[in-house]
């Protein structure tokens, strides 16, 4: 049994202590009126941790907040590497490509694109300082790789075009060393065999045995085949573009046709001694604007005879 405790008041009548005596409806009321204090207690503090401290959903979108973050720290760090890499090696290679290729090189603080965006304002949470360094880094990356791309195709267009001045240049012997028995005549003044006085002599003079193939010596076209009446006997000529041109005289037999598109080491005769000659050799000149130069210029003395033979064999697959 639980004892209530008494309690008294002080009665200014009597002038003494008299118990307080409360009937059970004033209880009662008094009961629910605690209740009712207390459950209305209890849902106020509910309601203010739920909305003011934080209720299970609003923790869980900060733990995503706290995770989305991390990701975006990553993604920043990664970005910044690309970023150092482009300075210390993309963009120094490039301008390497570019001297090389004889292209004017672009200046790096073209090339860096403007120094990204500022720092974020005092009183932005971090997520808000993180996403805008994100932001400016990537449209900072963003204008570098179109810089970039742009002189990646600049070079690219370059490149293409010395690689066709490359692939057209006479650069080659017109005969193989295998077959070559010597040089009788090189360019420039020398005693002519007919004549018998001093004569410019516009070519080389490669002597081989009858029948010996001739390479054109670049890529180009043929644009004349004939039996020459200035002394070349049979004779083709070559435009290799790119303002060069090569003469091929004193052959045997002619393998081209006028017109046709040859490759360098392309078979286009036979050595042979037709037109003025002394014996069987290959009369051979190159031009360029149209005037006789030396062919030793352009020849690629560092050429080893089977990296010749590859050149031969390579025309003679894209032909078949």
């Amino acid at each position: 049994m639980i004892f209530r405790k008494k309690k008294y008041h002080f009665n200014p009548v009597s002038l003494r202590y008299e118990e307080i005596i409360t009937d059970r409806k004033r209880r009662l009321r008094n009961f629910f009126s605690y209740l009712v204090v207390i459950l209305a207690v209890t849902l106020i503090s509910g309601y203010l941790l739920n909305h003011v401290f934080g209720s299970r959903e609003t923790r869980l979108l900060e733990s995503q907040v706290k995770v989305l973050n991390r990701q975006m720290l990553v993604l920043l760090n990664k970005g910044r590497n690309y970023s150092a890499s482009l300075r210390n090696d993309i963009f120094k290679k490039d301008n390497h490509y570019r001297t090389i290729l004889q292209i004017d090189t672009l200046d790096y603080s073209f090339r860096l694109a403007g120094s990204g965006g500022s720092a974020a304002a005092d009183g932005l949470s971090l997520q808000s300082n993180i996403t805008n360094q994100l932001d400016n880094l990537i449209r900072k990356l963003n204008q570098q790789l179109q810089i970039q791309t742009g002189s990646f195709e600049a070079i690219y267009r370059k490149a293409q075009d010395y690689a066709g001045y490359n692939s057209h240049l006479p650069a080659i012997q017109p005969v193989s060393q295998n077959d070559l028995i010597m040089i009788s005549s090189n360019f420039g003044i020398r005693s002519d065999p007919f004549l018998f006085m001093a004569q410019v002599h516009c070519g080389l003079d490669f002597v081989t045995p009858v029948g010996c193939d001739v390479y054109a010596t670049g890529d180009g076209i043929v644009t004349f085949i004939n039996y020459s009446r200035t002394g070349y006997g049979n004779e083709v000529v070559i435009d290799h573009e790119y303002g060069f041109g090569s003469r091929y005289a004193h052959l045997h037999d002619i393998k081209v046709k006028a017109g046709e598109v040859v490759k360098r080491g392309q078979v286009i005769g036979s050595v042979g001694q037709t037109g003025r000659a002394t014996g069987p050799h290959l009369h051979y000149e190159v031009l360029y604007q149209h005037k006789p130069v030396n062919p030793a210029i352009y020849f690629d003395s560092g050429l080893t005879r089977e990296e010749y033979a590859q050149i031969i064999n390579k025309a003679s697959n894209e032909i078949n």
